[in-house]
């Protein structure tokens, strides 16, 4: 078969996985965009308190750690797709036990699992992405993935925000819930019957279980003694940022309907104006970000973060919650895309499922920590005060980047 000496078109990558993983994402996204804004109403209506918030989160967290380390094993030997597809039909399964949650307790028997299957997946999930783009393609593709599924669901906020205010918020979130079993099981069948394998040379499971968590344990030191040191440093950094996310984002939509006043409507309203200033202005962003370089994107995230958070805490109405997730939304399109691919700028496609799953587990239990730290301050100190911290925090790490962070000098493939 004679092949095409044609040059390769700017979106030709997309007829394959990168493709595949949008449409298949899009799909879970369409139910999905209506529980994770109100996952944390669905809580205290399930009997929670604003600390229970927090525990779910960091029992997952501490749940992901073992499945996460194996999944960057088996995503690195066994392949990508197998574990993809499969955790993804398991993952779908799952959003029932949430759907048909008695009180807030079976949240944590679900967040649990869903840590499981997650954990396993996430590795595969990601090597996948990073595999089926190039250097000059990479922060490109992170932006479509952060966009385009949020645009299947991009109407979704605002109609389960309705019938939250018409109905309630335990009979809209068993729904969505529900919707999503049915939408994420027709996404784990795209990636099951579509999806190309990444991994040429994996080296396949052939051992007995103790062998094998030798040879992962061994595998995993090989990798954190190949990674460059300016990974390490930005990871540092990143785990920073990652905390101080962690200690105010759950409770962005508390804080907003309890201190505010704003109606489960007008945040959805928010959420869906914050997805349409992603997609229109993430995409050119992203693609300026792989010609000119990651940190000339990444700083000015950093500091505007913090100034969105002060505004947060600061705004006593409807418009001015809105300026400042508005806000929050044009610092994450400035940077979000180079931030993440200036992980897989860094780390060579041979150790990427493993240094994937470091990352995961790293990110979990600082998420978790954050979670349960904010939450304690919210419900016993003062609501205001965890926004106040990130903004302390982000500082800190803003200032640390700019000492100590530096541009890749060479991309990985």
């Amino acid at each position: 078969m004679i092949k095409s000496d044609r040059p390769a078109g700017r979106w030709d990558f997309l007829k394959g996985n990168i493709g595949v993983m949008l449409l298949s994402s899009g799909f879970w996204n369409i139910a999905g965009a209506m529980t994770w804004p109100f996952y944390a109403l669905y809580v205290l209506e399930l009997g929670g308190r604003h600390i229970d918030i927090g525990l779910i989160s960091a029992v997952g967290a501490v749940t992901r750690i073992v499945p996460t380390l194996f999944g960057g094993y088996l995503a690195d030997t066994l392949g990508r797709k197998k574990i993809l597809y499969s955790m993804s039909f398991m993952l779908a399964l799952n959003t029932l036990m949430f759907a048909y949650a008695p009180d807030y307790r079976f949240l944590f028997l679900a967040s649990i699992l869903e840590a499981l299957f997650s954990g396993l997946r996430d590795p595969a999930f990601q090597s996948i992405l990073a595999d089926s783009s190039t250097p000059d393609n990479r922060a490109m593709t992170m932006a479509l993935w952060q966009v385009v599924p949020s645009l299947f669901g991009l109407l979704s906020p605002y109609a389960i925000g309705l019938v939250i205010d018409a109905r309630g918020i335990l009979p809209a979130m068993r729904f969505a819930y529900t919707l999503t079993f049915l939408l994420a099981t027709v996404a784990s069948f795209l990636r099951y019957r579509y999806i190309e394998e990444t991994l040429e040379n994996g080296k396949g499971v052939n051992r007995s279980p103790k062998a094998a968590v030798r040879e992962i344990l061994s595998d995993f030191a090989e990798t954190i003694r190949n990674l460059p040191k300016a990974l390490w440093t930005f990871l540092v950094v990143d785990f920073v940022f990652t905390f101080a996310w962690a200690v105010a984002e759950p409770y962005f939509v508390t804080y907003a309907k309890e201190e505010v006043g704003v109606l489960a409507s007008q945040w959805g309203a928010i959420t869906v104006i914050v997805m349409i200033v992603r997609l229109v202005l993430m995409p050119p962003l992203a693609r300026a970000s792989d010609k000119h370089g990651r940190m000339k994107f990444i700083i000015p995230t950093m500091f505007l973060w913090p100034v969105s958070f002060f505004l947060f805490a600061v705004a006593g109405n409807y418009q001015g919650i809105m300026t400042a997730r508005l806000l929050l939304a044009v610092a994450g399109c400035i940077g979000d895309p180079a931030w993440e691919a200036i992980f897989y700028d860094y780390s060579p496609k041979e150790h990427r499922g493993r240094f994937t799953a470091i990352a995961q587990v790293s990110w979990s239990l600082i998420w978790g920590a954050g979670n349960v730290v904010g939450g304690a301050l919210y419900q016993g100190y003062s609501k205001s005060f965890v926004f106040y911290l990130s903004v302390g925090l982000f500082v800190v790490g803003a200032v640390a980047a700019v000492l100590k962070v530096k541009e890749p000098e060479r991309r990985e493939e």
